[in-house]
């Protein structure tokens, strides 16, 4: 889900990327998932940001640096040490079995190396493969679904769970749910949900997205919850889990865990 809006464009070049990263200008935040039906947190979505000194810097205006100038390789292993190592935290205070879920680029999956990196840092962080949760984008048009599955097999052999996100977005979702295994999620797009209290359509497709995936034994997440009456509708068909401002505003870590210990 994307955090940011459109801004005035403004252009990030390689070496501001690189002098962000040298200052740990790089942070996260983190939005808890929950279970519909329980208000329970069952997980949290990392979100970078990029506190440089003159702005916040939105990840879609720095990704693509990242990707071009083949940073994105160093960024892999800094998400995935940072977000678990800050995962052990959120787990030892009531939330034994969270997921991290992290966005993984198109770029990040066609390098060689980002199935070592992500069994590295498991094995250095010492978690669990199945607490670990890759989110693609199905809107990017990444990768050819052939080269996608060999990718998704291979973390799922490892046990790292994997979602699609935005989904309802990109040309070609079917497709991915036709060649790609072992999906353990599918996240909702939040324009539908926004669309529900005033188009009769959205609640028919949100419906058949949900039927489709239950039939498939995937469970959905609905992005973009913002009120009750959305809430309810959701949860009253059968939407599994959650995420949203109505439950919780993306959070830094010590916010993150105030939160949790308030509930």
């Amino acid at each position: 889900m994307s955090l940011f809006g459109k801004k005035e464009e403004q252009v990030v070049s390689e070496s501001d990327v690189k002098r962000g990263l040298k200052k740990k200008e790089f942070v996260f935040y983190y939005q808890p998932e929950f279970d519909l039906k329980t208000n329970k947190i069952i997980g949290v979505e990392a979100l970078m940001r990029w506190n440089a000194p003159d702005r916040i810097i939105p990840p879609d205006e720095f990704i693509p640096v990242l990707e071009k100038s083949g940073l994105i390789k160093d960024v892999t292993d800094f998400l995935c040490r940072e977000t678990l190592t800050d995962l052990k935290t959120i787990q030892q205070k009531n939330c034994p079995d969270a997921v991290m879920a992290v966005n993984v680029s198109a770029a990040q999956l066609q390098e060689k190396s980002f199935n070592v990196i992500v069994h590295k840092v498991l094995e250095e962080t010492q978690t669990e493969a199945k607490f670990l949760e890759c989110e693609i984008t199905e809107s990017q048009q990444m990768v050819l679904p052939e080269m996608s599955e060999t990718v998704f097999q291979q973390l799922a052999d490892a046990g790292v769970a994997v979602s699609i996100d935005d989904f309802g977005t990109g040309y070609s979702t079917f497709k991915y749910l036709r060649y790609l295994k072992n999906i353990k999620k599918l996240k909702v797009d939040c324009d539908f949900v926004r669309s529900l209290g005033e188009d009769a359509r959205s609640k028919t497709i949100l419906s058949a997205i949900i039927k489709m995936a239950h039939d498939l034994q995937i469970p959905v997440l609905a992005e973009g919850i913002e009120t009750t009456e959305q809430k309810e509708w959701l949860e009253k068909n059968g939407c599994d889990y959650g995420q949203g401002f109505w439950f919780s505003r993306p959070l830094p870590l010590d916010q993150l865990i105030a939160f949790i210990e308030k509930k």
